[in-house]
């Protein structure tokens, strides 16, 4: 009997993997967005091909218009501010000789904690009478009353953002320290030694060979920040004034409030397109870079 190849013998052995995956993500993808071209007729309790309608639809709804331009505000500051305290932290971490493995697990906290926790924290933070960031400021003086941050929608934009970046920053930290650790020492020992200050060693040495680790960080940053949800309708539901109605939370609404299943899948449908779209850019933007720091 010829023996298996160990090609094939890879492939059988993954055989199983593949199969749980396409039954829990790949038929449900395909079920998704074939419902994108359906309507569903609750009087008569049928389903009627609606071609592009539900497209149409959705240009036309001025919610749907609000969730786009709040998730650009969402994406844009989570992704900011998560690469700008990842990196601070990943650069402090990169200079801890001792406890290392200490401080890499208390950066993960945030990282490990369930959504549900995180949102009833920052919930009491945020709290009006009895937060403890009211508290602070009116003990500082910053303040001379109470302020309701969950209750106005630029506030509310900012503070669910903030409770958003608290969460997630741990990735990027993660993934900029990876790639801190690739960096040969003594080309910063070197730029220093020429008289480069930390700024400029930073900006003209670390910046530049730290390149495709921040683009896999603002990646993966930008992919949870277009899928996010559970903070959103814990916290606010999505108010006040849909201020924080992301995409996510908008087509849960749009499916299990307003039951159209349709809509709410050809919503989901090109939200698969964007973030599929930025993983191309990425890709394409990604493999020069690293192609010019291996030679």
């Amino acid at each position: 009997m010829r023996p298996l190849s160990a090609t094939l013998k890879g492939y059988l052995f993954a055989a199983p993997l593949l199969a749980v995956l396409s039954a829990a993500v790949l038929l449900p993808a395909l079920y998704n967005a074939a419902l994108a071209f359906w309507r569903y007729d609750a009087m008569r309790d049928a389903w009627r091909f609606a071609g592009l309608s539900n497209f149409v639809a959705l240009m036309e709804a001025p919610a749907f218009s609000n969730a786009v331009a709040v998730t650009t505000i969402w994406v844009i500051g989570n992704v900011s501010l998560q690469l700008a305290l990842g990196m601070a932290v990943a650069l402090a971490l990169n200079t801890v000789t001792r406890l290392r493995a200490f401080y890499n697990g208390v950066v993960m906290v945030p990282w490990v904690s369930s959504f549900v926790v995180v949102a009833i924290v920052f919930l009491w933070l945020y709290h009006p009478e009895l937060g403890v960031l009211n508290d602070l400021l009116l003990r500082l003086k910053l303040v001379e009353q109470p302020i309701a941050w969950l209750g106005y929608p630029g506030l509310a934009q900012g503070s669910l953002i903030l409770a958003n970046t608290w969460k997630f920053f741990p990735l990027v930290t993660i993934t900029l320290f990876a790639g801190l650790q690739t960096i040969p020492r003594e080309l910063v020992e070197a730029a220093r030694i020429d008289g480069a200050s930390q700024v400029q060693t930073l900006r003209f040495v670390v910046v530049p060979m730290l390149a495709p680790s921040i683009a896999t960080a603002v990646l993966l940053a930008a992919i949870w920040a277009f899928n996010a949800f559970t903070l959103a309708i814990i916290m606010t539901g999505g108010g006040p004034l849909r201020a924080t109605e992301v995409i996510g939370l908008y087509i849960y609404k749009v499916a299990f409030d307003a039951f159209n299943f349709g809509m709410a899948a050809a919503a989901s449908l090109l939200l698969f397109v964007v973030i599929l779209v930025i993983t191309l850019l990425y890709l394409r933007v990604a493999d020069p870079v690293q192609s010019g720091g291996e030679q």
